[in-house]
């Protein structure tokens, strides 16, 4: 392949992604020297989810990653007003159209899906307990009900413990999580909630609203350098 010296080059080259970036579901162990950037897997997203790393990635220019911040992977599903997922699509879209093999084409049926834990894995989801307002204050659970492979990825206690009167104690399998980023893009405890009080230019939905006081709360215990929101991906590739 053209690039399959290319992550030799990494140590020499400018990158300011070196932590980790998530890819696109189905993501091979050796993208970087399978990808061609042709765009193909971005232009059949159906969510928008895909975007590119800029000139400041260096080696890594154009490849295709998902910022849950902003959108995330929904593993080509769509959910009803019955609250069910269904599948848009056959495969997933984005492996579906890669023509190196640098995204795996996948089976879009939920029951594969979580059976299929490392070809889709993206990342692993960590919960900081000390920001999170349903460990802190028996008051959310929002990553926990839009969990695309909720009681697998992420459950709603630890194991071993029991669920009381209804409260949500969000907990993630790392064995099951794919890192799809769709706890991280609910959840509320985000710094324009807790600004929205002194600054009028802040207009909160009404998801929103109801969080705020009890976010300002934590932000005030945590300090204003607390890394939000209360759940991040941490992902597996460059």
């Amino acid at each position: 392949m053209k690039y399959a010296g290319m992550t030799s080059l990494l140590p020499f080259l400018p990158v300011l992604y070196l932590d980790s970036v998530l890819r696109p579901p189905g993501a091979a162990l050796d993208f970087l020297a399978r990808c061609i950037r042709c765009g193909r897997c971005a232009e059949a997203c159906p969510y928008d989810s895909i975007r590119f790393l800029g000139i400041s990635a260096g080696v890594l220019l154009h490849t295709p990653y998902v910022d849950p911040l902003k959108t995330p992977c929904y593993l080509c599903q769509e959910r009803g007003p019955d609250g069910k997922d269904r599948p848009i699509s056959k495969y997933l879209r984005c492996g579906d159209v890669c023509p190196t093999g640098a995204i795996k084409p996948i089976v879009n049926d939920k029951r594969i899906l979580a059976g299929l834990t490392e070809d889709l894995k993206m990342g692993t989801a960590v919960i900081n307990r000390r920001l999170c307002l349903a460990w802190q204050y028996n008051f959310c659970g929002e990553c926990y009900l839009s969990c695309p492979l909720k009681e697998k990825a992420l459950l709603a206690c630890p194991r071993g413990d029991e669920i009381v009167g209804g409260v949500v104690w969000p907990f993630v399998d790392p064995v099951y999580c794919i890192g799809c980023g769709v706890c991280v893009y609910v959840c509320p405890v985000r710094k324009r909630v807790a600004e929205s009080a002194v600054r009028r230019d802040i207009k909160l939905s009404f998801f929103e609203e109801r969080y705020g006081a009890l976010v300002r709360k934590l932000l005030i215990k945590n300090g204003p350098q607390a890394e939000l929101p209360a759940i991040r991906v941490i992902g597996r590739f460059l």
